[in-house]
């Protein structure tokens, strides 16, 4: 694997070495964790960055999580990365952690259980070694379906945008590069690598697209990837200018900032600026109180806007994170409610029909489609019933009768007092036995949404719709409630 002894026929390092300057990915002297699975991508991307060593004077450090999935295969996994470590003079840390397990107790998927342990690790590893970066083998191709999983869903210009080249300290060397590409790198250099069985299960919601959209969006343009690819870099420039115009806004708005408590902004100077700049302005004031990354819904920043605009009064809704929306005295104010301590959940929120709303507090993206006629969730239909795709790909849905329902629906988290009939039970049950008898650990159920009408609760995201909402033969309209883990 000397890259001077070998004369490659096929080599990318001239395209990587674009992207890194393009977004300033490294600099020399650098320490650099390398997230390596033993796949095509981290392969490739390792050893590029490995013949960059010494021309850049980096440091390098491999990490790899053994996540316990594949048995015999997730450890073979881990010995070829370490292998390869040994073989490029790179020190390789692994971690062994049973993600099946951690996701059941979560709740989560095994795929968002597994990434979240990964960058955990390359956290928890860059930290520990002082590495500035984090290395990751995003490439074209997840560029690609990620901006389709988002346009499916409803997204807007940032999640259009795709993949950023660079979050914090996490780049991706590889994200202008395609698969195929990276393939032909590997053989050329006659590097190892494993499949994982998992990526070609069409159960997956990328993998569907991967291997049923995508091919079939080829059929129209073969270089459908690569336009995607050029569409999501262009869409990031626009959302970056967007995001630094609203930001000079923002600081001409303001009138008071209490972080996570209260931001007061004028509302004269909030009702004249264009409307795609004062929903980010506004954004950025609920940035201020939100914990985490939380970002607004379509229905919430509308929600704002007839506020501003006296169209709505302010303080019916109360926002994700138990956040009130004020109009006084020409000021729009956005606070944290009170008694936040007191109330560990989240909502009430409305939930539009026909309409994609994300719940913040709950991690979870709730859409409302009206249907004439009941149609297979899944293209073929699902392989899966409801609680078990909830499970295992974070994806749960109810079909209700929409007669049966006293609209609007709103989404909140439980009450005490709270209890419903489920559907098949022949009588009502108290929510927090229903929590008891299926084994939901005590520190989340309050963040499971429930989806409440003017009779009470509808459904309980992830578990059971109500009986009363059952479709029947005399059902005309059909109402169909998705949620998804965000």
């Amino acid at each position: 694997m000397d890259g001077e002894a070998l004369d490659p026929k096929f080599d990318i390092l001239p395209d990587v070495l674009t992207t890194i300057k393009g977004y300033n990915m490294l600099q020399p002297g650098d320490s650099v964790v390398v997230g390596v699975s033993g796949g095509i991508d981290s392969t490739a991307l390792l050893h590029v960055l490995w013949r960059l060593r010494d021309s850049w004077n980096l440091k390098l450090y491999i990490a790899h999580l053994n996540h316990g999935i594949r048995g015999e295969d997730a450890a073979a996994d881990a010995q070829l990365v370490e292998a390869l470590g040994a073989k490029l003079g790179i020190p390789v840390h692994v971690r062994e952690l049973d993600i099946p397990g951690i996701a059941r107790q979560t709740g989560r998927s095994e795929e968002e259980a597994g990434r979240i342990a990964r960058y955990q690790l390359y956290e928890e590893l860059a930290d520990e070694v002082g590495a500035s970066r984090i290395a990751v083998g995003h490439h074209g191709d997840d560029q690609a379906e990620t901006v389709l999983m988002n346009l499916i869903r409803g997204a807007g210009l940032r999640g259009l945008s795709g993949i950023p080249p660079v979050r914090g300290r996490v780049i991706r060397p590889l994200i202008e590069l395609e698969k195929w590409q990276l393939e032909a790198y590997c053989r050329s250099w006659d590097l190892p690598w494993r499949e994982d069985v998992t990526n070609w299960s069409t159960a997956y919601r990328r993998n569907f697209v991967r291997w049923e959209i995508i091919p079939k969006l080829k059929q129209l343009n073969p270089g459908a990837v690569r336009k995607i690819m050029l569409t999501a870099s262009t869409l990031l420039e626009d959302w970056q200018l967007l995001n630094q115009l609203a930001l000079e806004a923002f600081g001409r708005t303001v009138l008071e900032v209490r972080p996570g408590q209260r931001v007061s902004l004028n509302l004269a100077e909030l009702s004249a600026l264009p409307t795609a700049i004062r929903k980010r302005v506004v954004v950025h004031a609920y940035s201020r109180l939100a914990q985490g990354e939380q970002s607004l819904a379509a229905a919430s920043l509308d929600y704002i806007e007839k506020c501003i605009a006296g169209e709505a009064y302010a303080g019916q809704q109360t926002l994700p994170g138990n956040i009130d929306v004020f109009v006084q005295d020409e000021v729009l104010i956005l606070a944290r409610r009170v008694d936040i301590e007191r109330d560990r959940g989240f909502g009430p929120c409305l939930l539009p029909l026909g309409s994609s709303t994300t719940i913040e507090g709950a991690g979870v993206s709730i859409h409302l489609q009206i249907l004439t006629e009941i149609t297979p969730w899944w293209k073929g239909g699902s392989p899966l019933q409801p609680r078990a795709a909830w499970q295992e790909l974070g994806i749960w849905w109810a079909d209700m009768d929409l007669a049966s329902l006293e609209l609007p629906l709103y989404v909140r988290s439980r009450k005490p007092g709270d209890r419903f009939q489920p559907l098949g039970m022949s009588g009502s049950k108290k929510l927090k036995d229903l929590f008891i008898d299926e084994k939901i650990p005590r520190e989340f159920r309050d963040k499971i949404p429930c989806i409440i009408d003017g009779k009470g609760i509808a459904a309980v995201v992830g578990l059971h719709q109500a009986q009363r909402t059952k479709v029947t033969e005399h059902t005309e309209k059909v109402l169909r409630i998705t949620a998804e883990k965000v």
